[in-house]
């Protein structure tokens, strides 16, 4: 056993020791780490003979598959002779467009042992956005399953740089005809040993996502080989164990799979349980997660969103876990998921940038309102515009300390020098996002730095206003924005998306404006309402707020409103507006 692995073995051992928050953020460092490759070394090493399942598959067809550790390593073997064979050279980017699959992780080990880069790519990607990654990202090789085929073909002089395009047959469609593609099935033909002709080096790529481009042009996010001894720190707060079988709720052209789909999970040696449906149906993962005896759930807000519309008494679950990432939980939320399942729903804080930063962790009661403490082994900060800490309960943007340490979890920079020069100023990470911090370090979370807006002279926080609406019966998704009133003011807009019990129209806005006036700060509350039948999202699913502005200035231009759109003044004798 090599020194790096046996430093990461310790910095893993005790973490899966602790027995507080308080002892685990004392007692833990980053391990120093200077050739590493977390297939080979780690995930080989804990593999080999181990005929515990490493990976459970399911799917809506009925398809049923339990693979071992062991004999995800010798698939992950072949697929990296495979890659080889086809002309992998160390460094050269791979490029993922896959759905849910067993074969994605032998994929995305396969190309960890041959030296290759991982990117990720969402499968609604159009085929211009296909070309557009292909070429910003360099890459070499693609994996696509055969749904996606036609798409990715149709991506342009792109494809030209390409050394092999490989077809990955699935329930939802064949390789059979796929003209310039090769099927994966020549996998299998390749050796299940497998040795490396060059060390890896720590610094070496490895994963490299486009972000989701909620306020700007997706930026390619670079990180190196030691992001998965950086994400320790992401399995210490999912609370995973060995035996556990864990369920992350994840696409797999995100960062959020990396995290819980693969690198936490497995960190501690548990099983990941993966499921595929054709349209996300809450009844149906709620039943898969009773029937496998899932124990730990990481799912986002969206999916609690769904959860919470149905009974979930009716299930015998045998979760020991539940944690939450990607956008920040309502109180609300956070207390139904309590009271359905009797387990505590966890929130946690990262970006694409970084590992599991920020967390309500394991023996930790969530604090309303709060995100949780500072993950171990890194140091954050609320810092102001000039970079001084702000006093605690104060708004500033959410900073990571890079010295003396620079966590193993940050990434080693964007794929733009002018990007990188704007976020690692002074010694610190800056993450774009706005929170404070409380005395005791839990850090409450305001918005997005581009979100955040002022309010006749007061600051809006949209996160706020929303964890309050949310809480009404009617609401499925709510999100604010900043819109311009009948007298030209800045105030807060709140689009709603009801639930299917709902009609939208003036009684639903009526029963909300009271809602909101019984129970919100004057300043705070929404003076316009305008229900949609559904939000614009990202393709990671999060809701695009830039285009909620472009819909709400484009409604505002026609001098009209929108078809569902009622302002506070629309109901000045109910509301009875000359009371505050």
């Amino acid at each position: 056993m090599g020194d790096d692995l046996t430093r990461f073995l310790q910095a893993r051992d005790f973490l899966l020791g602790v027995e507080s928050y308080e002892e685990a953020v004392k007692g833990f460092t980053w391990p120093t780490i200077e050739r590493f490759n977390w297939a080979l070394d780690y995930f080989d090493a804990m593999a080999e003979g181990n005929d515990a399942p490493a990976l459970i598959y399911a799917d809506s067809d009925g398809t049923e598959r339990s693979i071992s550790f062991d004999e995800m390593r010798r698939r992950s073997n072949q697929v990296a002779n495979f890659l080889r064979a086809k002309g992998l050279e160390r460094g050269d980017r791979v490029m993922i467009m896959m759905d849910v699959a067993p074969e994605i992780a032998e994929i995305m080990l396969g190309i960890m042992k041959a030296g290759g880069a991982i990117i990720p790519a969402a499968t609604l990607l159009s085929a211009q956005d296909v070309g557009d990654r292909i070429t910003r990202g360099e890459v070499r090789f693609l994996f696509c399953h055969a749904p996606f085929v036609d798409r990715a073909s149709r991506a342009g002089e792109a494809l030209e740089g390409l050394r092999a395009r490989i077809c990955v047959s699935n329930t939802g469609g064949s390789c059979e005809g796929a003209g310039g593609w090769t099927a994966y099935d020549e996998v299998d033909r390749y050796g299940r040993d497998f040795e490396p002709s060059f060390p890896t080096e720590a610094g070496d790529d490895l994963f490299l996502f486009f972000t989701s481009g909620t306020t700007a042009q997706p930026k390619l996010v670079m990180h190196s080989h030691l992001y998965p001894v950086g994400h320790l720190t992401t399995m210490y707060w999912i609370g995973a164990r060995p035996g556990d079988i864990h369920y992350n709720i994840s696409a797999p052209g995100w960062a959020k799979f990396a995290w819980s789909s693969f690198f936490g999970p497995w960190n501690a040696g548990a099983t990941l349980f993966m499921f595929r449906q054709p349209r996300f149906s809450a009844p149906e993962v709620l039943s898969m997660i009773e029937k496998y005896r899932v124990t730990s759930l990481c799912a986002p807000l969206s999916v609690w969103k769904l959860f919470l519309v149905e009974d979930l008494s009716r299930y015998d679950f045998a979760l020991r876990t539940m944690v939450s990432a990607g956008e920040p939980l309502n109180p609300e939320i956070i207390r139904r998921a309590k009271e359905g399942t009797g387990v505590d729903l966890r929130e946690g804080f990262g970006q694409t940038e970084t590992t599991a930063l920020i967390g309500t962790f394991p023996g930790m009661a969530p604090r309303e309102g709060a995100i949780g403490l500072v993950a171990p082994g890194y140091r954050v900060a609320i810092l102001d515009d000039e970079l001084n800490e702000v006093p605690p309960g104060t708004d500033g943007q959410i900073a990571v300390a890079t010295e003396p340490v620079r966590p193993l979890g940050l990434l080693r920079g964007y794929d733009d020098e002018r990007r990188n020069a704007e976020i690692f100023v002074g010694g610190w990470y800056l993450t774009g996002d706005t929170a404070s911090m409380d005395e005791d370090g839990f850090v409450h979370f305001v918005g997005r730095v581009d979100d955040v807006f002022k309010s006749l002279d007061y600051r809006i926080s949209p996160f706020e206003v929303e964890s309050e609406i949310i809480r009404h019966e009617s609401v499925l998704e709510v999100a604010v924005i900043p819109s311009r009133d009948e007298r030209d003011r800045l105030v807060p807009k709140a689009y709603v998306v009801l639930k299917e019990t709902f009609e939208p129209g003036r009684e639903a806005a009526l029963a909300l404006f009271r809602f909101i006036r019984a129970g919100m700060a004057p300043y705070k509350r929404p003076r316009m309402i305008e229900f949609l039948e559904e939000f614009p999202k990202t393709i990671s699913a999060k809701v695009k707020r830039k285009d909620l502005r472009a819909i709400d200035r484009e409604t505002k231009a026609s001098g009209k409103r929108g078809r569902w759109e009622f302002y506070e003044t629309d109901f000045a004798g109910e509301l009875d507006l000359g009371r505050r």
